[in-house]
């Protein structure tokens, strides 16, 4: 009855001597777009290309070869009441300057797509005479038909994969094939425009490694570890990549909460930890996700660790390599499921 049962009895104990695993969270999905926003790329990317109706990051350009009203065609013609040919003058043209905009920051083209289009508002159809050159290879027209009322009709269309840039277009002794009194055959009475152009648009992929690396926060973790006395943890998780690079764990922050002795408390990186980070993250494509162990072991550098209260895990991007599908796509997606810490040789409470 006179023994201070707080002086002088150990209080402490040993749980789970063997392994104990505690589940944590899943994390995303997170897409390209986040990504590139993270490193601030987001608002610098967006003046160069944009993301298309499926989802991928594309450049486009879009360029008039020739244009005329149809009143100054038949104002022209020698007899309006016959067929006319109109001549347009050669053109050479730069489609592939819109993909070099983002070629300085690590992006080539996956795959690139030219159409060579002609607008013929009448009611009645025309033909189209000519040469088109474009990487190298000609194409030659011989009054290829071009239908009636028709807004882009496709004179030559063409998709080239690779990062080999369309640099340059041309056209030679290109004719238009009017029809006879095609002033009466305008339903705008004159003032619609008989034209011929090209499109180019440019489907986007990481030419070269990035720069800089990505940070991806895990905030709001709220593990207790303090409490358990443990000086050795293991993270693992599954990572589940759509997206078409390799991302490498170069260092992983941890962060706790601290308080600056006036009440305040904030999030600051914990120096008294080492981490060993883990695998790569494989690439993987749209509806092809790649799945990746991945394990980060946290270890006290000195007494046990703290309390943790998030994680950034910083990471570089690899230019994707092989065969496969590496167009980037804002629905691609990367997502990290069971995260979890693994404790072994148990973990220490103090006892009632």
């Amino acid at each position: 009855m006179e023994y201070d049962i707080s002086d002088g009895v150990d209080k402490e104990m040993t749980l789970f001597s063997d392994v104990v695993s505690i589940p944590i969270a899943d994390i995303g999905p997170l897409s390209p777009k986040q990504f590139l926003g993270d490193v601030d790329l987001g608002s610098t990317l967006s003046g160069l290309f944009k993301v298309d109706d499926e989802g991928y990051f594309v450049v486009e350009k879009e360029e008039t070869i020739y244009s005329n009203p149809v009143l100054l065609l038949h104002m022209g013609a020698a007899d309006p009441t016959q067929p006319l040919d109109v001549g347009i003058d050669d053109f050479t043209g730069y489609p592939g300057v819109a993909a070099e905009g983002p070629a300085w920051l690590g992006f080539m083209p996956a795959l690139q797509e030219f159409s060579l289009y002609v607008v013929n508002p009448l009611t009645e159809g025309m033909a189209v005479s000519g040469k088109l050159t474009l990487l190298s290879a000609s194409e030659v027209f011989n009054k290829v038909p071009i239908s009636a009322a028709s807004d882009h009709f496709e004179l030559f269309s063409e998709a080239f994969n690779g990062p080999s840039i369309i640099d340059v277009c041309s056209t030679e002794n290109m004719v238009l094939h009017l029809p006879a009194s095609f002033l009466e055959k305008d339903p705008l009475g004159g003032w619609s425009s008989i034209a011929m152009g090209y499109r180019y648009k440019a489907q986007l992929a990481f030419g070269k490694d990035l720069p800089m690396q990505i940070p991806i926060p895990v905030n709001d973790l709220d593990l207790p570890l303090g409490q358990f006395r443990v000086k050795d943890v293991l993270l693992s998780t599954d990572v589940v990549s759509e997206i078409p690079v390799t991302l490498v764990l170069e260092s992983v922050d941890v962060m706790v909460k601290e308080d600056d002795g006036e009440g305040n408390v904030k999030t600051v990186v914990c120096d008294d930890v080492s981490v060993t980070p883990g695998l790569s993250i494989a690439s993987g494509c749209s509806g092809a996700p790649v799945v990746s162990p991945l394990a980060i072991r946290i270890k006290a550098q000195e007494g046990t660790i703290p309390d943790i209260a998030g994680l950034q895990l910083n990471l570089s991007v690899k230019a994707p390599t092989g065969e496969g599908d590496k167009r980037l796509n804002m629905n691609q997606t990367i997502r990290f499921n069971k995260l979890r810490v693994t404790v072994s040789g148990g973990i220490t409470v103090q006892g009632l």
